[in-house]
């Protein structure tokens, strides 16, 4: 089977936000094209320092739905999805309740 056909290899890491998704979200979503109605959740990209188990990290955009990028403020570890032939672009691929699990500095104590 050629690689053209092939099922797209992806690897799971830990990477940590290097940029505040807050206020990526606040600036992005007060642009024109997010001021009407979509069916898909706006996606933005956010700096982050990918660790993969045995490798050395890299920075890379990683792709974070609006629902998600409330919980990223730079320090944040979640878990990624990438593809190893391209390591600018990644896809965050965790649960709200599993950043905040893993991120106690996320809950507000008191």
């Amino acid at each position: 089977m050629s690689f053209l056909f092939g099922k797209k290899q992806t690897v799971k890491a830990f990477a940590v936000t290097l940029e505040d998704g807050r206020e990526i979200t606040n600036r992005e979503i007060t642009r024109l094209k997010y001021r009407r109605e979509y069916q898909a959740e706006p996606r933005f990209d956010i700096l982050v320092r990918v660790e993969p188990a045995g490798e050395p990290p890299f920075e890379a955009k990683m792709k974070a739905g609006i629902s998600k990028t409330f919980l990223l403020i730079p320090g944040v570890r979640v878990q990624v999805q990438y593809d190893p032939r391209n390591l600018k672009q990644v896809t965050i691929d965790d649960e709200p309740q599993a950043i905040l699990d893993r991120n106690p500095q996320l809950i507000k104590k008191g």
